[in-house]
């Protein structure tokens, strides 16, 4: 990781992640090249991006998209480094559930594998861009699937509350 990405990504994760061990792959995770173009994931603690996502330093593009992508890995990284099997689970993701909501009184931790990294991804947008370029990305990129609301924020932080004390 570069300088710039560990900056940005400390401003969610803090130091919950050991940057040192993440390294970011232009390169199929699979032998022959048979991860997708527009796949990325982490299944060993390390990233791995194909052309559609990757980027050289994701803290130097204006592209959200990109950055949401990485966020959303970033959290794979950081439940592998918790100890969840995120490779077992990561051989079902084509079937898991990424849309979300916040009915409930429910926790990051309540929320599939998946989900925890769309919710984590989504609410770096809305924290380092605000509300109007999340709603405008909400439609592409995100998966919230309840009621959006110029005060969503609380509701994140709320899911997010064990979260972000760890940091």
């Amino acid at each position: 990781m570069t300088p710039g990405e560990i900056n940005m990504a400390k401003t969610i994760f803090g130091n919950a992640i050991i940057y040192s061990r993440v390294w970011i792959h232009y390169d199929s995770y699979f032998p022959f090249g048979l991860q997708g173009q527009n796949v990325a994931m982490a299944p060993n603690g390390e990233i791995y991006m194909r052309d559609y996502y990757y980027a050289a330093d994701f803290s130097a593009i204006s592209d959200m998209g990109k950055q949401h992508a990485f966020i959303h890995e970033l959290t794979h990284v950081w439940q592998y480094q918790k100890g969840m099997w995120v490779r077992t689970r990561g051989l079902f993701s084509w079937a898991a559930d990424y849309d979300y909501d916040f009915e409930g009184n429910k926790y990051l931790q309540d929320y599939s594998m998946e989900q925890q990294a769309q919710i984590v991804a989504d609410y770096f947008l809305l924290y380092r861009y605000g509300y109007g370029a999340w709603l405008k990305l909400l439609p592409s990129i995100g998966t919230f699937t309840g009621e959006a609301y110029p005060n969503i924020k609380a509701d994140y932080k709320r899911v997010l509350t064990h979260f972000l004390r760890q940091r």
